[in-house]
């Protein structure tokens, strides 16, 4: 329902404080009464905001899962959602694998530990405050790592050294870690207002940030997918096309992901060209490696369109950054 109020000036005509009449059917549903303190803000678009309830201290958000339940998918969920105890309980004895298991989902999260248990109960409690980490902070984090891991998986690929493969599946793990973070706080976002503005992120730009972390997310898949075709004999010609291209790619991620920060709209038109051409440099790539190149082509194939994929993500993320 919308009120229409008019100012009143105290004072007389030189007055300089002035008032408003809040409707009494919301002072009386909120229980407010004479000398009851409330809270006004204001938005980056000018509205006052009143809220009657002043800040305290957080509420700790709690819930219940069984045991016996799909115990990955069902922490995955409450994580994302935001609770910030999951109790995790069985009408039986919880065994000593099961603790283990339970133990071992958890590290897949920032800040998930086993606080208490007993036979029946364990509690798992998540230890971070948003504006510890915050959001973009986490985002640069999950960006450096994921560029990281398209050099090294392309390394890997070029020489067939399996030890540089295996370090770019052990960082990927990292980059689901703070994914899950960074989902989570947003959710958070958009759901309370108050955190919004604690966070320094609005609902809108919220939305935005959950689009670039997805892309961010699936590159660092795309890597590990590189990396485990590490073994296919790559013929120094194709390693010599490639790399150029590769290097087009991550600094096409580089500027995309500037974009989110700090808008620069020549970098977003840099980015969107480098598309277009990377589009025709991988169609050339593909033509040659199908009529020229020898040994395991269909892992050469698929190295190739990773790149094209990853290529497109950056200029999708580059479009988030557009006002």
């Amino acid at each position: 329902m919308v009120n229409i109020r008019k100012l009143q000036q105290t004072g007389g005509k030189n007055g300089k404080s002035y008032l408003i009449i809040l409707p009494k059917e919301w002072i009386e549903r909120q229980k407010l009464k004479k000398g009851t303190p409330i809270m006004i803000a204001e938005r980056e678009d000018g509205c006052l905001i009143i809220d009657p309830r002043l800040p305290q201290t957080k509420e700790t958000r709690s819930t219940k899962i069984q045991m016996e339940s799909n115990l990955r998918w069902s922490i995955t969920s409450k994580y994302l959602l935001g609770f910030d105890e999951i109790l995790v309980e069985s009408k039986n004895p919880i065994t000593s694998a099961q603790r283990q298991e339970l133990k071992k989902i958890i590290k897949r999260f920032v800040a998930l530990e086993v606080t208490d248990e007993n036979e029946n109960q364990i509690v798992v409690q998540c230890l971070v405050d948003p504006t510890t980490l915050p959001v973009k902070k986490a985002m640069r984090r999950m960006h450096v790592i994921a560029s990281r891991m398209l050099r090294e998986a392309l390394k890997a690929y070029f020489s067939g050294k399996s030890d540089t493969a295996e370090e770019v599946v052990n960082q990927d793990e990292e980059v689901d870690r703070l994914f899950f973070l960074i989902v989570r706080e947003l959710r958070s976002a958009i759901q309370y207002s108050k955190m919004s503005e604690e966070m320094g992120i609005t609902p809108v730009e919220a939305l935005d940030l959950r689009l670039a972390t997805q892309y961010i997310e699936r590159i660092a898949d795309l890597a590990v997918d590189i990396a485990s075709r590490t073994g296919a004999q790559v013929e120094t010609k194709l390693t010599e096309h490639l790399q150029p291209v590769a290097d087009k790619v991550r600094e096409m991620l580089s500027k995309s992901v500037a974009n989110l920060f700090r808008f620069d709209s020549q970098k977003v038109a840099w980015v969107i060209e480098a598309e277009k051409e990377l589009i025709d440099e991988i169609a050339i790539l593909r033509n040659e490696t199908l009529t020229k190149i020898k040994g395991d082509v269909p892992s050469h194939l698929y190295v190739i369109d990773s790149l094209l994929r990853i290529g497109e993500a950056a200029k999708d993320i580059a479009d988030l950054a557009l006002p």
